[in-house]
């Protein structure tokens, strides 16, 4: 098939392209900016010849890419955890979702793959992330953003859009060129401090080279509207700071800090954040409320159901903190 790809200069567009492209399908970008391709998706080995200049927010440039397309995957979206970018990003990953998921419903596009969130799940007290929970959505901008999108997506499901969506967690693995999740983040302030905070806190971690794989084995038309959780591992504090000795031989200390002193921290975080103008180091850190919430109350994945219908197997989790660790260190983030 042709697929068309959105978001495919960032860390999880890229490595799906790549994803369906060695599975033997053509890729087609829609892009802002060709030349953000040359960094992400070309040094990752992706052909980037065919590709189409537009914006998920204008939807007669997604009509002209998905223009003998057989199928779409929408990984487009902004992801921040500024507060002061809430209403970009619920006003633009809406209006990205309904012009991509939408134009691709009403040209026939089969299948239509959306790259949801866990935040659009995730609630406190939750033992278990599975595909089908209710849309709950998280307590900031993004993730309520996510949650607003996956309704959307559910209606379509709903009225019978062949949709396919799926719902990663924290996404670390390789970089596409110097492009990272931004779990990254969260990794390399560890081994910048060398501690990891947190009494119950967690990481449930998925290779992004995993979720790709997840990616291009959805593409199989004619199998109606499906979810699939890709969460991936979760991981205790103590098991994280092991995996991060090893792949950088940096010692990282557990540190058992009451849960709701980081929810705490992480409030007052985004406050002296909105009133301060200039970047501090409070700022540029990966703290933040919305990050505590998820970090100290993060649940475990099932995507059990998801590795055996499309046959994809998980790396174990070394590897991936390798990946990641070696991609931070090769732009000299370390």
């Amino acid at each position: 098939m042709r697929v068309l790809i959105t978001g495919g200069t960032g860390f999880v567009g890229a490595w799906t392209a790549k994803a369906v492209a060695d599975a033997g399908h053509d890729v087609r970008f829609l892009v802002r900016d060709p030349a953000r391709l040359e960094t992400s998706a070309t040094s990752i080995g992706v052909a980037i010849g065919d590709f189409r200049l537009g914006d998920i927010t204008d939807k007669e440039s997604i009509e002209r890419a998905m223009g003998g397309c057989d199928s779409v995957v929408h990984a487009a979206a902004v992801v921040a955890t500024d507060p002061g970018r809430a209403q970009e990003m619920l006003t633009t990953n809406l209006a990205g979702a309904e012009n991509v998921l939408g134009t691709a419903a009403s040209m026939g596009l089969d299948p239509i793959v959306h790259v949801s969130s866990f935040t659009a799940l995730f609630h406190p007290g939750l033992d278990m992330l599975t595909a089908d929970l209710p849309v709950v959505g998280g307590t900031d901008a993004y993730g309520r953003s996510k949650a607003q999108v996956d309704l959307y997506a559910r209606g379509m499901q709903d009225g019978g859009a062949p949709v396919v969506i799926t719902y990663p967690g924290m996404v670390l693995g390789p970089p596409a060129g110097n492009q990272f999740g931004e779990a990254a983040e969260g990794v390399e302030a560890a081994l910048k401090m060398r501690v990891l905070p947190g009494r119950s806190a967690a990481w449930t971690v998925v290779d992004v080279r995993d979720l790709a794989a997840v990616h291009a084995a959805a593409l199989e038309p004619g199998l109606g509207p499906r979810r699939y959780m890709v969460g991936g591992t979760r991981l205790s504090t103590a098991t994280i700071a092991e995996l991060l000795r090893g792949a950088s031989d940096s010692v990282v200390v557990p540190i058992p800090v009451p849960d709701m002193t980081l929810r705490i921290l992480g409030k007052a975080s985004d406050a002296i954040d909105a009133v301060l103008p200039f970047d501090t180091p409070v700022s540029r850190s990966p703290i933040s409320e919305a990050a505590m919430q998820y970090y100290t109350q993060m649940p475990c994945s099932d995507d059990t159901a998801t590795a055996r219908e499309l046959n994809v197997r998980f790396r174990e989790p070394n590897d991936t903190f390798a990946a990641t660790v070696a991609g931070l260190r090769d732009v000299g983030r370390l």
